[in-house]
């Protein structure tokens, strides 16, 4: 296991590596986590194991992979994404992959150590995310960090017969200290 680089209570995020790829192609083919994530296609082996070149390559992103202190196990991935390195703004990503924990807070103090090390590290003036306007619990967790509700992006996805409007989210700098 990679050492962690960011560690909390519950939870350390660590950089992605290749023995992610179980947790990342169950994860991302699972029904749920699919269903919740807006994703159509099966990811294969070969996929997934593309998507992790991709994501320890990738210049334009800073990927996580969640870690559960207890279990010791990969449970989630996240990521600053598309920077704006004048403006000093990232876009913020959060999938849990591992259903049985969800709604146990791992994804709350994942998502405050991402804003901590945005604001703090990075030197970040903003963190914005775009949400399914219907997923009250993630708009719960992102309202306790300190994101406000910027606008509605109507009818944005589509999945199951029907769009999905999306709130774009944001916290600054100067909110979160």
């Amino acid at each position: 296991m990679n050492c962690p680089f960011l560690c909390g209570e519950k939870i350390d995020l660590r950089p992605v590596s290749p023995e992610d790829m179980k947790i990342l192609q169950k994860g991302y083919n699972d029904p749920d986590v699919r269903d919740a994530m807006f994703m159509y296609f099966p990811l294969t082996e070969q996929d997934t194991q593309n998507k992790i070149e991709a994501m320890v390559k990738e210049e334009k992103a800073i990927n996580f992979i969640i870690i559960d202190k207890e279990t010791q196990q990969s449970i989630g991935h996240t990521a600053l994404v598309r920077p704006d390195w004048v403006s000093r703004m990232m876009t913020f990503y959060i999938v849990l992959l591992d259903k049985s924990v969800w709604g146990k807070g791992l994804g709350t103090e994942a998502t405050r150590l991402v804003v901590d090390y945005g604001f703090n590290m990075l030197n970040l003036n903003r963190i914005q995310l775009h949400v399914n306007a219907e997923n009250e619990p993630a708009k719960a967790v992102y309202k306790k960090i300190g994101f406000k509700h910027e606008g509605t992006l109507r009818q944005a996805m589509y999945k199951n017969k029907k769009y999905y409007d999306f709130w774009l989210m944001s916290i600054l700098a100067e909110e979160y200290k």
